[in-house]
Order: C-alpha cells, then sequence, then structure tokens
C-alpha cells in the first residue's frame, strides 16, 4: 500500500515538473506570439499598432484630481465638516455618546484655525506673501536630465488648480547635465511663473550648472549651508581614438554634408578649425545661460559668478547667488504653517508594464535588454550632445 502511494506520489511530482518546465513555458511563448498577431499583420500592421489618446478626456480627469484633492486637504472644508458633526453649525449632527467632549475640541480647533487666519491677514498686510495653497515636489536630476518628463506631468498637475494666491516648492538636488534636457526643464519651471504663481526652489545638496539653470527661475532660492550652488559655466568632452586606428592600420570614414556637421569626432581626425567650432558653440550656450541667470537675478555681478566656479550656500549668499539659508524641511514646515488652505506634496506613482514572458519568466530577455543599451551608449559617443552645464 504505501508503494503505491510513493508511485502516486512520484507521478504526480514529475507531472508537476514537465508541466512548469516545458508546457507552461510553451503556453506563454503561444500567447504571446498570439498576442502580437491579433495587433496586425500585413497592410494593416501599421495601423493596428497606433494608439490615440484623448486629450480633452485626459485633461478633465487631471482637473477633477486636483480639484478634488484640494478641497479634500483644505482644513477649513474639514473643520466646517466636524462643526456639522457637533452641531456648533447648520447641518445634520451625529449621535455620540460624548458630544459635549467633542464639541468642546472642535471649538478648540475653530479659536485656533480663527487665530491663524488673523495671523496670515497681518503678514499680508505687512507685505509678507502667505499662500492659500502650498504645493511641493521634488526633483532629483541626472547628467542626461530625462527626469524632466517627470517634471513636467507634476507641473501639469498643478497648473490646473494653481494661481497667483498660490506658492509652489521645488526641492532641488542637481548637479547638471546635458544642455538641452536642463533647458526643458527650467521651462517647465518658466511655466510656472508666467503663471504668476510663487515659485521657491530649496536645495539641500547641490544646484549647480544645469541645476542653477533651473533654480535661478525661482522667486526664491533656500539653500541649506553646506549646499554646493552655482557652476554657471559649460564643458564638453569627446574621446579619440585616432591614434590606436593608426597603430593598427585601421581607417575610418566619416562623410558629411555642411562643414560644421561634425566638428569633433571620436574615430577621425580632428582639426584646429573644428576645435574652434566646437569652442565657439560652447561660448554660445554659455552667453545663453549667463542671459537666463540675468533675467531673474539681474543684480547679480556677472563677471564674477559665471565664471564656472561654485560655492557652498553660506557663500553663495554674499554673491547673491541665494536668497536664504534653511534646510527644505525647515522651510517647508514655515510655509505650511503660513498656508491658509490645502498644502500637498506632487508624487507620481510609476507603473511597470510587463509581457507575459517577463511577468512569468522574468529571467529571459535581460541579456538582450542590456546589450541594446549597451548599444546605445557606444552609439551616443560619436553624438553631437557632449554640451553639459556643469
Amino acid at each position: 500500500m504505501i508503494d503505491f502511494v510513493l508511485d502516486i506520489f512520484g507521478f504526480l511530482l514529475k507531472t508537476l515538473i514537465v508541466v512548469g518546465v516545458v508546457i507552461l513555458p510553451l503556453v506563454v511563448l503561444l500567447l504571446s506570439a498570439r498576442k502580437k498577431d491579433n495587433k496586425g499583420d500585413g497592410l494593416n500592421e501599421g495601423v493596428s499598432s497606433l494608439v490615440t489618446v484623448d486629450l480633452k478626456k485626459l485633461f478633465l480627469k487631471r482637473h477633477k484630481l486636483m480639484t478634488k484633492s484640494v478641497k479634500a486637504a483644505d482644513p477649513e472644508r474639514a473643520l466646517q465638516r466636524r462643526e456639522q458633526d457637533v452641531g456648533l453649525s447648520e447641518g445634520k449632527a451625529k449621535k455620540s455618546n460624548n458630544k459635549k467632549a467633542l464639541k468642546s475640541k472642535v471649538q478648540k480647533e475653530r479659536e485656533e484655525r480663527n487665530e491663524l487666519i488673523s495671523t496670515i491677514a497681518a503678514k499680508r498686510e505687512a507685505g509678507e506673501f502667505c499662500p492659500r495653497n502650498l504645493f511641493v515636489l521634488d526633483f532629483r536630476g541626472s547628467t542626461k536630465g530625462h527626469e524632466f518628463k517627470d517634471l513636467r506631468l507634476k507641473i501639469d498637475a498643478i497648473l490646473e488648480v494653481a494661481d497667483e494666491h498660490d506658492e509652489v516648492i521645488v526641492n532641488l538636488c542637481s548637479p547638471g547635465g546635458l544642455v538641452n534636457s536642463y533647458g526643458l526643464c527650467a521651462s517647465q519651471l518658466e511655466r510656472l511663473r508666467s503663471r504668476n504663481i510663487f515659485l521657491t526652489v530649496t536645495v539641500d545638496e547641490v544646484a549647480a550648472s544645469g541645476g542653477y539653470l533651473m533654480a535661478c527661475v525661482a522667486n526664491k532660492i533656500v539653500a541649506a549651508p553646506f549646499a554646493y550652488v552655482g557652476s554657471i559655466g559649460v564643458i564638453a568632452g569627446i574621446p579619440n581614438f585616432r591614434r590606436v586606428l593608426n597603430k593598427y592600420d585601421v581607417d575610418y570614414e566619416q562623410i558629411t554634408a555642411g562643414k560644421f556637421k561634425r566638428t569633433l569626432s571620436v574615430f577621425g581626425e580632428n582639426t584646429e578649425e573644428g576645435r574652434q567650432k566646437f569652442k565657439e558653440e560652447l561660448e554660445a550656450v554659455h552667453e545663453r545661460f549667463k542671459e537666463q541667470v540675468l533675467r531673474y537675478r539681474p543684480q547679480l555681478d556677472v563677471a564674477k559668478v559665471t565664471t564656472g566656479e561654485h560655492w557652498l550656500a553660506l557663500d553663495a549668499k554674499e554673491l547673491g547667488l541665494v536668497d536664504e539659508i534653511a534646510t527644505s524641511d525647515e522651510y517647508i514646515a514655515g510655509r505650511v504653517a503660513l498656508t491658509e488652505g490645502a498644502a500637498l506634496k506632487i508624487k507620481r506613482k510609476k507603473t511597470d508594464k510587463r509581457n507575459l514572458l517577463q511577468k512569468y519568466l522574468p529571467f529571459l530577455g535581460r541579456k538582450g535588454a542590456l546589450a541594446t543599451a549597451t548599444r546605445a551608449e557606444l552609439e551616443a559617443l560619436d553624438e553631437p550632445s557632449f554640451l553639459h552645464l556643469k
């Protein structure tokens, strides 16, 4: 009897192994292939792969989300609901065994709220800006600056509900990077300034070069004492393997249309004319950088602060690159205390979409993805995108 049970158990175990190792992967492969086939074939392949997005619905959905979030986080609305619940204002009161204690608690909250409103009103009369609503977002930039995608979405969301009575705080950390990417990031912050929304940039670690290109757009820059600030300059570098190719008798052919289509090359022979042209391009970017900084901070001594140097925030404040010395935590806490309405931190939840193979067999496809990324890095060596704001 025991032998029979063991035989049955062994048969079931072998069956599970066969199903898991052989049959299941085949089913996954077939389903993936069928899914691809259903997307379209032949003449219809290009059409069936198109995806459309209803922008009106997208904007409406985003507007509803932000409006609902602001209302839900408004302390005045929340306090009014609690007053109705305990019978301190018109509305249907909730039944409670300890209603007297709750009423006393809500009355105290109302007194504190009225005191806050009076304090804010007095500060506004004195000329200090106190926001109606406060929005906080983080920006941690890389040298490639691809974080502009995330920044754009957050700015889009804020612009749905914010106006000149509100404040946006960007907690920024970036050592700089590609010119075009950080130029776009700065343009995203300029969208806030163009709507007369008070913009503050806080710097805890570093806002150098491209990071400062973004920071200078703000109405106010707040930096921690030992944060690095400045580095208003442009740098570019490119390796050249021409001597290595000559050593092994390898020729490199590069054909261009346009005298300065390629000024410097990784494998070709660089000329003094090409180097001079490349230098002129760097100088042109530097001039635009200086124009951007002086546009928002005209009081700066341009000859002194645009040399490419960076300073600690305490020294940067003396130069006019920074307005206030404080950590982001200190500044945000102070602004929240003076915010009349909602105080929201805007984040983006990232969703990772995977196909069936990646979902059930995650070990497959990694090598190919890595090889593709490596090829892309190698191909980028000969691209004219070495201009970095650093």
